[in-house]
């Protein structure tokens, strides 16, 4: 799985963006030898800057890889009523860097969550074995927003589906927390054994629904429950109600 990488920073020459440059590439070294993925090309472009002010460190990253067998290809969105939503790995309160502290706070700081490379290695090992034996009917990672934006994703891609799931311990954390090394999967009722005992950070936390809402409960009742045409406007108006707000 070759990779071309783009280093976007400020000015190397500030010693907080030279160490930002330093930790990236180091990072992103580490995941490359652990993951066994390494890059071939890449590129650097630095001095980018808004009146002084650096732009927030962007390593980028572009991932080719090579399909044997097509049949084994997993898309993200929900593929029919009934099927069992599982969520692989935990939840910590981490949200330096992301979607919410943004959100909420106008700014991103503090510590970004922490990663165990060798955790990542394990669940994408287990989560591409359970995919070539057939065993899953779509999965994504929880990735920018968390939890309740990745479920809500799932819904998008096809008419007439929701999800009723429920979530424990802190509702902001559940929802929001960008927690890394996390998967949302959903998986044929038939085969729900199988992929538990393939995956085993994998929790059942749900069902996907013909009810075309989506519903989340946590421990002390209803977290979210509201259409997916209500979550879809919302997710696609993102960028027009940002650009008007600036207006």
């Amino acid at each position: 799985l070759p990779k071309h990488f783009c280093l976007n920073f400020g000015s190397a020459d500030k010693p907080e963006v030279f160490w930002q440059l330093e930790k990236s590439a180091e990072g992103i070294s580490e995941a490359c030898r652990k993951l066994n993925a390494p890059v071939i090309s890449g590129n650097v472009s630095l001095s980018n800057e808004v009146n002084g002010v650096p732009v927030y460190p962007t390593p980028t990253i572009g991932m080719v890889g090579l399909v044997h067998d097509l049949s084994q290809t997993t898309t993200t969105e929900f593929k029919q009523a009934g099927d069992v939503i599982y969520v692989i790995g935990e939840a910590a309160t981490e949200f330096g860097g992301s979607e919410l502290q943004q959100m909420t706070e106008g700014k991103i700081f503090g510590q970004v969550p922490a990663i165990d490379l060798n955790v990542e290695a394990t669940r994408q090992k287990q989560l591409l074995s359970a995919i070539q034996e057939g065993l899953v009917q779509s999965a994504t990672d929880l990735s920018e927003g968390g939890f309740a934006v990745a479920l809500c994703e799932k819904a998008f891609g096809t008419e007439g589906l929701g999800a009723g799931v429920t979530v424990s311990g802190s509702a902001v954390t559940a929802l929001f927390s960008e927690t890394q090394s996390r998967f949302l999967v959903t998986v044929k009722e038939e085969h729900a054994q199988a992929f538990e005992a393939a995956v085993t950070d994998a929790v059942k936390i749900g069902t996907v629904t013909d009810s075309d809402r989506i519903v989340i409960n946590g421990d002390n009742g209803t977290l979210i429950d509201g259409s997916v045409e209500e979550f879809r406007t919302a997710w696609k108006g993102a960028i027009q109600c940002l650009l008007n707000s600036e207006a």
